[in-house]
């Protein structure tokens, strides 16, 4: 078993112009407008923008993170090793994202609808890391 070794320069070219790029840009820029409509239209609408924020925190937090790791692995590196291509492919291929962003939104929202007694959001967080993990080694195994 190869242990992966730091994102690096590579043999594997990295770009964002692709369609997965545009689409992850696109549903951040969704999310952002649903937020800046919701505030425009009630701008006294603390609870409506708290609903928001409690059902879409976590995607938008989800959003932003992969968004800012995969402009920065191309950024740096526009030829990637087989960390950089691993952890590009797992953020655009989409599937992580496709399964981890409804697992913590549901933990998320069974936490905060529960006020705690339900205690779901740190474990759906590791299970998000965790098939982040599993696509990771996929993607690292089949650069």
């Amino acid at each position: 078993m190869v242990f992966p070794s730091a994102p690096g320069p590579g043999p594997y070219p990295l770009t964002l112009a692709t369609p997965s790029f545009y689409i992850l840009v696109g549903v951040l820029v969704i999310f952002v407008g649903m937020l800046w409509l919701l505030h425009r239209q009630h701008p006294r609408g603390r609870r409506g923008v708290e609903g928001f924020l409690e059902a879409a925190g976590v995607d938008l937090a989800f959003l932003v993170v992969s968004l800012a790791l995969v402009v920065t692995i191309v950024a740096k590196d526009p030829h990637g090793n087989r960390t950089a291509v691993a952890l590009y492919e797992v953020v655009l291929g989409g599937f992580w994202l496709t399964f981890a962003i409804p697992v913590v939104t549901v933990g998320s929202a069974v936490h905060h609808r529960s006020r705690g007694g339900v205690a779901w959001l740190v474990p759906s967080i590791v299970v998000a890391g965790l098939l982040f993990l599993g696509c990771f080694a996929y993607y690292f195994a089949n650069p």
